[in-house]
């Protein structure tokens, strides 16, 4: 007869799946003494959209000053934040120099590079930007007295928008959500400020480090399932497992190698106590043989602890190491 470890192990797929499954609880912040400089992110919450499901801010001013900084840059304006940047390089800005602080919200799963919509402070040309977009014949709208600036033909509902609200402060995003960023600006529309948990979170996170992040349950979960199952079909539900889980906050140091930490928030102690013993069945199972040696210790190294209604996770290791888990799952069964 089977034990319980070996029952749960099974049930969830955890036993091949530990290694991608610990991809995720990384990945998902991605996805990095107190920090100063991150109003901005105070500022997104009373601009972003009350239904935002995460949030994830990025200090770019505080990482251009470490050592590591070339080493790890690439992995810090992931391909979420493409035309982010190709835009700004189109219009004379250099997003590696002139942008400070990046904040980015989604509504519902962080998937694809179009779900996305931010706010980032920094030094902008107002004036070369409009400049180069009369010149050209680029598209733009207006809209709540602000000039929308397209990224690509400004007809796709995938298309990026810009907004300059100031020479030192920029919103992005696709036009429906842009503009609901700019009817949240003018009161017209709820803000994410008036979720009392959403601000007590950003609170908590605020300063810590220079990159950290919010994600709640529903959105989570989305993101948790898909890393689990790794395309293979499970005996359990995830989602069922998962259910008890209100937030994921997190928060990532990447100097002098790289160090994550991860707070759980569940419904109460006692599912925050079940899930914490779930966790540390799947950092005691044994890896698949493919995981290489440092990316195998670096999971039997995870601390995993429930303290009242929250897990905490805290793991870390070489920014070599930690690039495996980010470049996500593979596939044929890991």
């Amino acid at each position: 007869m089977k034990s319980m470890r070996d029952r749960l192990l099974t049930g969830l797929g955890l036993r091949r799946g530990a290694v991608v499954a610990f991809g995720l609880l990384v990945a998902v912040s991605l996805a990095p003494a107190q920090l100063h400089g991150q109003g901005v992110a105070r500022d997104a919450l009373a601009s972003f959209p009350a239904d935002t499901q995460q949030f994830a801010y990025l200090n770019l001013a505080q990482f251009r000053s470490m050592a590591e900084f070339p080493q790890i840059h690439r992995y810090l304006l992931n391909s979420q934040l493409r035309d982010f940047q190709d835009f700004l390089r189109s219009a004379g800005v250099d997003p590696m120099k002139d942008v400070d602080e990046v904040v980015l919200g989604w509504r519902g799963e962080a998937g694809g590079g179009a779900g996305f919509y931010g706010r980032a402070e920094g030094r902008f040309d107002l004036d070369r930007v409009r400049k180069i977009f009369t010149q050209q014949a680029l598209p733009r709208r207006e809209y709540q007295a602000q000039e929308l600036y397209a990224f690509g033909s400004g007809e796709s509902p995938t298309d990026m928008f810009f907004a300059f609200l100031s020479p030192t402060a920029a919103a992005f995003g696709r036009l429906r959500d842009l503009k609901d960023i700019l009817d949240v600006r003018a009161r017209a529309k709820p803000a994410l400020d008036t979720n009392s948990k959403f601000v007590d979170w950003e609170a908590e996170l605020e300063g810590t480090s220079p990159q950290w992040g919010i994600a709640t349950g529903k959105a989570a979960v989305n993101q948790v399932v898909p890393w689990i199952a790794a395309g293979r079909k499970l005996n359990a539900d995830p989602g069922t497992i998962l259910g008890p889980v209100q937030a994921f906050l997190y928060r990532i140091d990447w100097s002098g190698g790289m160090s994550a930490n991860l707070s759980i928030v569940c419904q109460n102690a006692e599912s925050a106590k079940a899930l914490a013993t779930l966790l540390t069945l799947w950092r005691d199972s044994r890896p698949a043989e493919a995981t290489p040696t440092s990316l195998g210790l670096m999971i039997q190294s995870v601390q995993v602890y429930a303290e009242g209604a929250r897990v905490e996770l805290t793991a870390s290791g070489s920014i070599e190491t930690f690039s495996q888990i980010l470049r996500g799952p593979t596939s044929g069964g890991q």
